[in-house]
């Protein structure tokens, strides 16, 4: 998360709550929640924890189906194709913003055909490294890497994915030549046996790993160190200005009306301000940030030209 990014939320986070009052506009029927990953997945996971508080707030039960596939694009096509009724919300991640540079043909636009509700909140990312390669620091990655350029490597889920730009930024960020291997399932096995270099995986999932000396922490991918993490560096810290830190956040499509945009808009930030669905979301690795639909999209006209430019220099294409 950029500086600029964190003084709109600032500036935002006072956004009134009295809009959740206008949810009586809503029609009674159930609202989707559709989630563009698959079931069991971790935004598969923290959707089912806003349901029902969200439902709560609305007045409406709140129901999660998920539409996974090419890339969180086929969830996100459905809900800019549905009723603007206010009855369709897409919960997606950061990978919105991205799509449009490795997914060219598309038959939505993220900016156009969806109106932004509320950000979530942050999923810090962590650099690890194989145990196996003894590198032990981002100082010592840089000098491995100056040292023999395109000789180590680093995982991804695939081409064009956020790890995968991400990455691509640090090398760029760095001056430094790293080999990328895509893979279709989890590439950890192969880090801990050695078989890869360095992987860029969520927060929590890391940190675990790391725990179990599984892995190797390098650094976290937020430009500052994080206050629940506070000996982990950050990699701006070694490479200053970097900031891969991804996002989990909730749209409509666009043409819905306004009041009903307002009213969905208040309720999900208010359910997330419940401390015990906030340290529920922590637990998952979510920093709750949220704010109102303003903040929400300029962050993704912010990223969409970030990750656009980044995946256009190298030519990444989502398979």
């Amino acid at each position: 998360m950029t500086m600029g990014r964190r003084e709109w939320m600032l500036a935002t986070a006072a956004i009134a709550m009295s809009g959740a009052g206008q949810a009586q506009t809503l029609q009674n029927r159930p609202v989707r929640l559709i989630v563009p990953f698959p079931p069991g997945g971790a935004v598969d996971v923290i959707a089912r924890m806003i349901t029902t508080p969200l439902s709560e707030a609305l007045g409406q039960t709140v129901v999660v189906e998920t539409r996974p596939g090419a890339g969180a694009t086929i969830g996100a096509a459905a809900v800019a194709s549905a009723a603007p009724d206010g009855h369709t919300i897409l919960f997606t991640s950061a990978a919105i913003a991205s799509a449009p540079a490795v997914m060219p043909q598309l038959s939505y636009d993220a900016m156009r055909d969806l109106a932004p509700l509320s950000l979530l909140g942050d999923v810090p990312l962590v650099l690890t490294a194989s145990p196996q390669n003894g590198i032990t620091d981002m100082a010592g990655l840089l000098a491995a890497a100056r040292a023999r350029p395109g000789a180590l490597t680093y995982a991804t889920p695939g081409n064009g994915t956020p790890i995968h730009l991400a990455m691509e930024l640090l090398q760029r960020e760095a001056r430094i030549s790293l080999v990328h291997v895509p893979y279709r399932g989890s590439p950890v096995p192969d880090l801990m046996a050695g078989r890869v270099d360095f992987h860029l995986d969520s927060a929590n999932a890391a940190v675990a790993r790391g725990r179990q000396g599984q892995v190797k922490l390098l650094a976290i991918s937020t430009p500052r160190r994080l206050a629940s993490l506070p000996d982990l560096p950050a990699i701006a810290e070694t490479v200053p200005g970097y900031d891969a830190t991804t996002w989990f956040a909730f749209f409509a499509p666009a043409r819905v009306p306004a009041p009903i945009l307002a009213a969905l808009s208040a309720a999900l930030i208010s359910v997330t301000a419940r401390p015990a669905l906030r340290e529920a979301l922590a637990a998952q690795g979510v920093e709750v940030q949220a704010t109102g639909p303003d903040v929400l999209g300029r962050l993704l006209q912010a990223d969409t030209e970030r990750w656009g430019g980044i995946a256009r220099s190298v030519g990444a294409r989502m398979e």
